[in-house]
């Protein structure tokens, strides 16, 4: 606080020495969250097992009699079943051990095949956040085939745990021109399938009606270091690291929050989840740290610190 009225006075003086001239508007100051935090924290948990995910199939080999035929791709259905078997157990219990409730977005078909877990997931304190009934592409499809495609998933949801989703995420964040409007109609508060913010934000859906963003951040996405780049576990925990440390510095001045992601057949595996523990047990020794659920994040941006919240319109091309 001495710095900013430093800086504040100094501001002040050369106003008085220098012609009047019109300042930019400022935003006004916290509190940024509950309590008084200073940077909020969200941890997502992908519940992705046996989602109908395309890779699922795999066509035959080139030059064989069984060229284009379609065959189940076994090791990718191995891999995801094993964060059913064995990743959200294992997620659970260290979200338990941390102290930590997060939120989990579950695909429809993998709630169907698990149930039980699903259920168990809501029992043990962390919200069931929305999907499509299977891990698939919506962006190209028409909007009442896309309403259908959500509200399935949805009820999925419902039929297991008994909760209506308050948030979503579609397949790698792509949804339609149409999905946040669709969202809002079913019934929704917010989706993260946004990358262009530190920090909730407000965007207009049909006509005057709101649906919070609450950005997810591909960067730090655990799929993306040992999934697709097979990085190392030292770069994930710098990553992580480094991304806190300036979120954190910011939050004594402006509204920041962080994206953990983390999938249930990654994070959940017993070679990373020593740094997934690692990462948010340093986290949690910093004062003024929040771990939030998606939902409770979207609930005071759009309730008790809408007045720090920006609204803007979504950016498309052309």
């Amino acid at each position: 606080m001495a710095i900013g009225r430093r800086a504040m006075m100094g501001a002040a003086a050369g106003l008085l020495a220098s012609p009047v001239v019109a300042q930019p508007a400022r935003r006004p100051r916290g509190p940024f969250w509950p309590g008084g935090a200073r940077l909020a924290i969200g941890v997502c948990m992908m519940f992705e097992a046996d989602g109908g995910q395309p890779a699922m199939w795999q066509n035959g080999p080139p030059g064989t009699p069984q060229t284009g035929q379609r065959f189940p791709n076994l090791p990718m259905i191995q891999g995801r079943t094993y964060g059913a078997k064995e990743g959200v157990p294992r997620l659970l219990d260290l979200f338990d051990r941390l102290d930590i409730r997060v939120s989990s977005f579950m695909i429809g078909e993998t709630i169907r095949r698990y149930p039980d877990l699903a259920k168990e997931i809501v029992e043990r304190g962390h919200e069931a956040g929305g999907r499509a009934i299977r891990h698939a592409p919506q962006y190209h499809l028409p909007k009442e085939q896309e309403r259908d495609f959500l509200r399935e998933g949805f009820e999925a949801l419902r039929s297991a745990t008994g909760l209506w989703p308050k948030g979503f995420n579609a397949q790698g964040l792509q949804g339609s021109v149409n999905t946040n409007d669709l969202l809002q109609e079913l019934g929704l508060v917010y989706s993260i399938d946004d990358r262009s913010r530190d920090e909730p934000w407000i965007q207009a859906v049909n006509g005057d009606k709101e649906l919070c963003l609450v950005p997810y951040m591909g960067h730090v996405n655990d799929l993306n270091f040992f999934q697709n780049q097979q990085r190392s576990l030292d770069d994930y925990e710098q990553m992580l690291r480094q991304e806190f440390e300036v979120l954190y510095e910011e939050g004594a001045a402006r509204r920041r929050m962080m994206s953990v992601p983390l999938h249930d057949f990654v994070a959940g595996r017993p070679a990373v989840i020593p740094s997934v523990q690692r990462f948010l047990h340093w986290a949690g020794k910093h004062p003024g740290v929040w771990f939030a659920r998606r939902d409770e994040i979207a609930e005071w941006a759009l309730g008790p610190g809408r007045a720090l919240t920006p609204r803007d319109a979504p950016v498309l091309p052309g």
